[in-house]
């Protein structure tokens, strides 16, 4: 039997978080035995996805959740000023080396595990130092945007530290081709491009559960709405430029149609601050973290995302599976691949407040032409189905088996 040790970041809500587990339960019903470590001990509330661990995974977590919190809270604050990332940056690389040798280094090495997969591009390249083990890194996130600002200045060491892995995985084509081209010193071969599994029978399942909702939320559920499921964040997310557009929507058409906004985050205030300002607290609806979002998402009219950038946007995948039309900010990476330049949906210039405007009143005028878009959405499902995408793993776990 093959042992495989997953190691994550964290294990609150995300879509990362969510490809993780899939990933490992894929494996577990292969016959292979699984272990999971977790960066970060965010607590009780923080750690929202602990749950969904498969029964069979051991997990422990790493660090301790004081030195967790601190951490958590030096990000967010590095996300506002970003000379505090230098002292982000020196203050992980510190307890990353502490935690290795006096934790993770035991785990490794004593599980002896024929792989490690590093399921967060950045965490360390120490695994890689345990020979007994092969080890693959997983990249969520769109290469050119992680090395602008003042993380260019880790380009090369972070490509040597990609370059110690046996395999590289990158979750869409165009984060393959960013990769070749800031790395053409990596072998073509160690780099894959595997898409996030999705068991789509437990989303549809997901999306028609009613358990748990209540008779407000029924209501709500009722109504002509819009649709965003993110993490409030304005460093990645940009929800303004959608609140925004949403504004010239009403202001100049009077729209009836309502905005709920799905999710928590560090900006959560700053949003309702903006919504309070344009006086349409009627019509966009914070709604908070939904441990079912699929049934939001299934009612929609239309489902938005609005970021800067991305890896490949898990909530595009269910929005499709649900059968709801998407307009999507055409950052990198991941949308234009996912609605296939456009034919599963709508794409729009990211931070263009005009034009995501103007393709939100097309489609709610015009709902043929939304279901034309969700057949063809439908069909392309298929690339990303748990089922054909864990053998694509799996064809890597067996090397020299």
């Amino acid at each position: 039997m093959k042992s495989v040790l997953f190691y994550t970041h964290f294990m609150k809500f995300g879509g990362a978080e969510k490809v993780c587990i899939q990933y490992m339960q894929g494996l577990v019903d292969r016959g292979y035995k699984v272990d999971l470590i977790i960066d970060f001990d965010m607590g009780k509330e923080g750690n929202a996805f602990e749950y969904t661990i498969p029964k069979e995974v051991c997990y422990q977590y790493i660090k301790s959740q004081k030195i967790s919190n601190i951490t958590y809270k030096l990000r967010t604050l590095g996300k506002k000023y970003k000379l505090l990332n230098i002292l982000l940056y020196i203050c992980m690389i510190s307890t990353d080396f502490y935690y290795y040798h006096t934790k993770v280094k035991k785990i490794v090495k004593g599980g002896e595990y024929d792989w490690t997969i590093s399921f967060y591009q950045f965490l360390p390249a120490y695994l890689t130092k345990i020979k007994s083990s092969k080890h693959i890194i997983w990249l969520h996130g769109s290469v050119e945007h992680f090395f602008g600002g003042i993380t260019k200045l880790y380009k090369r060491s972070f490509g040597k530290k990609l370059d110690k892995y046996d395999y590289i995985v990158t979750i869409a084509n165009e984060m393959k081709g960013q990769l070749k081209e800031y790395y053409p010193v990596i072998l073509k071969e160690k780099v894959k491009r595997i898409y996030n599994p999705f068991d789509f029978e437990e989303i549809e399942t997901k999306a028609d559960d009613y358990l748990g909702i209540s008779e407000i939320e029924v209501s709500l559920l009722k109504d002509n709405f819009i649709c965003i499921v993110t993490r409030l964040d304005e460093h990645q997310k940009d929800i303004t430029i959608l609140i925004k557009a949403y504004k010239k929507l009403y202001d100049e058409k009077r729209i009836s149609c309502k905005l709920y906004i799905i999710g928590d985050g560090p900006h959560k205030s700053i949003l309702e601050h903006l919504v309070n300002e344009y006086k349409l607290e009627e019509f966009i609806l914070f709604l908070g973290k939904k441990i079912n979002p699929y049934i939001w998402m299934k009612h929609a009219d239309i489902f938005v995302l609005s970021s800067k950038f991305e890896g490949l946007p898990t909530v595009l995948i269910e929005a499709m599976a649900v059968e709801t039309f998407i307009i999507s900010a055409n950052c990198k990476t991941g949308p234009k691949e996912i609605l296939m330049n456009g034919e599963c949906g709508e794409l729009f210039e990211v931070g263009n407040i005009v034009a995501l405007a103007n393709k939100l009143e097309y489609a709610l005028n015009h709902k043929e032409y939304r279901e034309s878009k969700v057949l063809c959405a439908t069909k392309s499902l298929n690339r990303f189905d748990f089922v054909k995408v864990i053998p694509e793993l799996e064809d890597i776990l067996k090397e020299n088996q």
